[in-house]
C-alpha cells in the first residue's frame, strides 16, 4: 500500500513528507513562523541565518536525517536544502531519479 502525500508519485509524496519535518527543523533553528518560509528564501538573506542557527541546523538535520551532514553555507535556498536532503534519502536509487546530481553538490559531507 502507498500513502501519498499531494504528489503525482511516490517520489513526490514522500517529498512533500519530508518538506514538512525540514520547513519545521528550518523554523526551530532560525526562529521563523514555519508559515513564512518558502523554497524560494535564501538561508542567509532571507531568513537570516547566522553561524550559531546554521550550526544548530546542521545539527538537527543529522539528527533527524540519518547523520546527514551538510555544510549550510553552500546552500543557498530551502528549496535546494530540501532537494539534497531527500535525494540524500533515496542516493540508493539516485541513478533512477531526476536530477541525481545533485548527490554530489558540494555541501554534502557525509551520509550514513
Amino acid at each position: 500500500m502507498c500513502i501519498r502525500a499531494g504528489g503525482e508519485n511516490e517520489l513526490e509524496s514522500v517529498k512533500n513528507l519530508m518538506s514538512m519535518s525540514l520547513m519545521a527543523i528550518i523554523a526551530d533553528s532560525l526562529d521563523v513562523d514555519i508559515d513564512d518560509i518558502h523554497n524560494s528564501d535564501r538561508l542567509q538573506e532571507d531568513l537570516k541565518m547566522t553561524p550559531s542557527s546554521c550550526e544548530d541546523l546542521e545539527k538537527q538535520i543529522a539528527d533527524i536525517f540519518d547523520g546527514l551532514q551538510l555544510d549550510l553555507i553552500q546552500i543557498d535556498t530551502v528549496g535546494t536544502l530540501l532537494e539534497l536532503v531527500v535525494f540524500n534519502e533515496f542516493r540508493d536509487v539516485s541513478e533512477y531519479l531526476p536530477k541525481a546530481n545533485l548527490l554530489l553538490h558540494p555541501a554534502i559531507k557525509s551520509a550514513a
